[in-house]
């Protein structure tokens, strides 16, 4: 083995973008290391830091798939050739550690899933967000027959209508400013759909619950001003749930909105506060929910197949985020084509 150069996206101020490159060493004994075949934009999380003015050169990602072709000599259950997930940035190559789930400097690290054979490299890079997702419905808490709301149906927002459809809950309602999007969360099991820039959110949510607004929101948007209409669309003693990446500050009616109905307001975040290995009161950990979601993509209870818009070479990177920071119009799921690059 040897050390190669590899092609990795970096984000080099704020708003702009490029190809740079990368040595990759060997794999320490502790490591594997691992051939991207795809990564997926996560365009809430990584278009905050692209349009970041407090860091100057970032290395933007964290859902790459691709094919083990070197193992550190003291790794067990891996092999060149197993086709893993690994939270890692846009790049050609990377290296993976592999011992048990632990905390270093304040970051966890968990060994990288293995891929089942029937879930293809594109669906398998929306691990991480459906991670997200699947938490944030369970933080939501939304039961059978409840009303639910989505505000937000980008990726994220598409992936927690399906995961609150499994409940089977009524109506359930998405919520966005684009029609396609809202076409895409009828295939994701919205029962209605509203299109904010045509109808009042608030008022329409409110009427297809018999008045009483939903019993749990969902806010999966990257814009703070949204929090209010959400909470006006919360039925009393409702809950309304943060699952997305909204920067910035909101200002709420405190009395009006918030103390007279009685909502829960929850935040999703994650990282740091699973449990790192299961035991008899929380056996759901980062490792259990993501094995969960590729069981459900082989079993066909998971699609996003059509949450992908773009399926474009890695070299198309800049004007792919060029795209995501003009706004939501044309586009949902990037995934960036690593194939050749490590050649």
């Amino acid at each position: 083995m040897a050390a190669i150069d590899v092609p990795r996206v970096a984000f080099v101020g704020s708003g702009r973008v490029t190809i740079a490159s990368v040595t990759v060493p060997d794999p320490r004994p502790n490591q594997i290391r691992v051939r991207t075949t795809q990564s997926l934009i996560s365009a809430g999380s990584e278009r905050n830091s692209f349009e970041s003015t407090t860091v100057e050169r970032r290395s933007p990602g964290y859902s790459s798939v691709g094919v083990v072709d070197a193992v550190g000599r003291q790794v067990v259950g891996y092999r060149e050739g197993d086709r893993v997930y690994a939270t890692a940035p846009h790049q050609g190559v990377h290296l993976v550690e592999v011992d048990k789930p632990r905390v270093v400097e304040g970051k966890e690290h968990y060994p990288p899933p293995k891929i089942p054979d029937t879930v293809t490299d594109v669906q398998a890079t929306f691990l991480s967000l459906a991670d997200v997702a699947l938490h944030g419905v369970r933080r939501g808490r939304p039961y059978i027959g409840d009303s639910v709301a989505v505000f937000g149906q980008g990726v994220v927002g598409q992936l927690v209508t399906q995961f609150a459809a499994m409940v089977n809950p009524y109506p359930l309602v998405a919520i966005d400013l684009q029609d396609d999007r809202l076409a895409l969360a009828r295939q994701s099991g919205a029962t209605h759909t509203i299109n904010a820039n045509r109808e009042d959110a608030v008022n329409r949510v409110v009427e297809l619950t018999g008045g009483e607004g939903a019993r749990v929101v969902f806010m999966v948007t990257r814009t703070p001003a949204i929090l209010p209409d959400c909470m006006r669309a919360t039925a009393a003693g409702g809950t309304v749930t943060l699952t997305g990446s909204p920067p910035g500050t909101v200002d709420i009616r405190l009395q009006e909105e918030l103390l007279c109905k009685e909502l829960t307001i929850t935040g999703t975040y994650q990282t740091r506060l699973y449990p790192l290995t299961a035991y008899h009161m929380q056996r759901w950990t980062r490792p259990a929910n993501r094995a969960y979601i590729y069981e459900l993509m082989e079993r066909g209870g998971l699609a996003v197949d059509h949450l992908v818009s773009h399926h474009v070479p890695y070299t198309e990177a800049p004007e792919m985020y060029a795209v995501i920071s003009r706004g939501p119009s044309g586009w949902t799921g990037v995934v960036l084509d690593w194939t050749g690059a490590a050649s």
